[in-house]
């Protein structure tokens, strides 16, 4: 590690610690807001689309029935289901008047140790917030490393413009040699710490001899309840 990024760090108060035993606290995540699409609007789309409501139950991954409590307003859709959604009918940007920014996901990141990053371009999402900064985008976590904060499969957003390390905030950071992680950034001693219910995954402690630079903070999550 750098040593004025070392010597930056050294100034930074102690955060709240998230050891792998005890990571509940996730306040330090912004959650995203957006606008469910409504279940008239829902069936119209469908319907224009040429498809059936048993489509949409398996792209959702949900038994038929969801699908129906969604049509009656039972069940809400969730952000991260309307994302696959808008994905699949083609309608991210504008519905009933809601204009939304598409957002990229690049790729993969893991949640594990350090491994190769994918970036190649798979999908877009919309923006889950009118607050989300430009150049956002989005990874897919890959691993069990993080799940007490977003689970294996779950979509991470990151600000590529938000690089300043604080203690209790999560970010992906990158080794220099095309690898990325996801974790989250402790003190004493300065480390990037999983919050995992696999208790294998041990910390990356910084200034060791690793090198490695921020990718970005990650701002906002979405997985599979």
């Amino acid at each position: 590690m750098h040593a004025g990024k070392h010597a930056m760090i050294a100034t930074l108060s102690q955060g709240k610690s998230c050891d792998g035993s005890n990571c509940e606290d996730r306040n330090t995540v912004v959650y995203g807001r957006m606008k469910a699409l409504h279940p008239d609007d829902l069936k119209r789309l469908l319907k224009e689309h040429g498809k059936k409501q048993v489509d949409l139950a398996n792209l959702l991954g949900v038994d038929p029935t969801a699908v129906s409590k969604i049509f009656s307003g039972i069940r809400a859709i969730q952000a991260s289901e309307e994302a696959k959604i808008r994905a699949w009918l083609g309608i991210g940007g504008q519905v009933e008047g809601f204009v939304t920014t598409m957002i990229p996901i690049i790729g993969q990141v893991a949640a594990g140790s350090w491994r190769e990053a994918i970036e190649n371009p798979i999908a877009s999402m919309p923006a889950p917030d009118p607050d989300i900064p430009p150049h956002t985008f989005g990874l897919v976590v890959d691993g069990d490393s993080m799940d007490k904060v977003v689970e294996n499969g779950g979509t991470v957003l990151v600000d590529p413009n938000d690089t300043a390390l604080y203690p209790g905030r999560f970010y992906v950071v990158g080794d220099g040699e095309g690898q990325t992680t996801f974790k989250q950034f402790l003190l004493d001693p300065a480390r990037l710490e999983p919050c995992s219910s696999n208790v294998t995954h041990q910390a990356i402690i910084i200034g060791d001899g690793t090198s490695f630079h921020v990718v970005g903070r990650v701002i906002w999550r979405a997985s599979r309840m």
